[in-house]
């Protein structure tokens, strides 16, 4: 068995995984995100990349009809971390803001209650046994099986 510090290390911002083990959310990596799943929600993605530090942190996807309510929850967030897309919409809480940490635990804050703005159902999610997948709080995740 892998040392359970040694695999939270390959996570990207291991301190949010900390904070949501209680919820069990599927993760899987792909495209240089780690991304968040509950159930067939995705909830969020996170990037920590070396070569494009520009794009590090927590994406909070959400539809366009919730991003502006829940944009007020990171009061000092710059209007340009919003995103849209049709009916998609994003906030990107930045690793470079200086709320990023104070934002990434409201973020987890608002998920453990249970709000409805954050995530959106992903196409294709019905198999979550997929190969690169794992469960934060199982054993899985601990071995590092990923």
């Amino acid at each position: 068995m892998k040392n359970t510090v040694a695999v939270k290390k390959q996570l990207p911002f291991s301190f949010i995984f900390e904070e949501l083990v209680s919820i069990r959310p599927t993760i899987k990596r792909m495209f240089g995100f780690t991304h968040v799943y509950l159930d067939e929600t995705l909830l969020f993605s996170l990037r920590d990349s070396a070569k494009q530090p520009g794009t590090n942190g927590m994406w909070l996807y959400t539809t366009t009809e919730h991003i502006e309510s829940l944009a007020m929850e990171f009061p000092k967030l710059p209007r340009r971390q919003l995103w849209r897309s049709g009916k998609n919409g994003w906030i990107v809480l930045a690793s470079r803001l200086g709320d990023f940490e104070e934002y990434a635990f409201k973020a987890c804050e608002l998920i453990l209650k249970g709000d409805r703005r954050i995530g959106r159902v992903s196409r294709g999610r019905s198999d979550l046994k997929r190969k690169g997948e794992y469960r934060v709080g199982t054993e899985s995740w601990y071995r590092g099986t990923h």
